[in-house]
């Protein structure tokens, strides 16, 4: 039990890095990332109109 838990620091640095590489490679590299901004602007879009949609249909019930 005790090797199960020598690496656990470990665990919550994990999710860290992904977020700073994605800011670092949007900083650096902004022609590269560009796709990623606007599939991401997209998802954001779907996601806010489906929730209108369902709360409107919520209102109404």
């Amino acid at each position: 039990m005790e090797q199960t838990y020598q690496y656990a620091w470990i665990i919550p640095f994990l999710p860290l890095p992904v977020p700073m590489l994605i800011g670092l490679g949007l900083l650096l590299f902004p022609t590269a990332t560009k796709v990623f901004v606007v599939c991401g602007l997209f998802r954001r879009f779907i996601v806010k109109y489906s929730h209108d949609f369902s709360l409107n249909l919520s209102i109404q019930q």
